[in-house]
């Protein structure tokens, strides 16, 4: 499973970082995704919730 993030998508809601912030988070200024943090089914219901689609998956 490959998550993706498009920046210029994104409106910052945060729906994937108050959800699963062990998976989706800002380190030194960098959105990051470890996708080890949660189990593939968890990942893919919150990708579900971004609200402007910037998260999408490919299996």
């Amino acid at each position: 499973m490959n998550v993706k993030w498009n920046e210029k998508t994104c409106i910052h809601a945060g729906e994937c970082v108050k959800n699963l912030p062990n998976v989706f988070k800002v380190v030194d200024k960098k959105f990051v995704i470890d996708k080890n943090a949660a189990t593939e089914d968890e990942i893919k219901r919150v990708t579900g919730l971004c609200p402007s689609g910037a998260l999408t998956i490919d299996d």
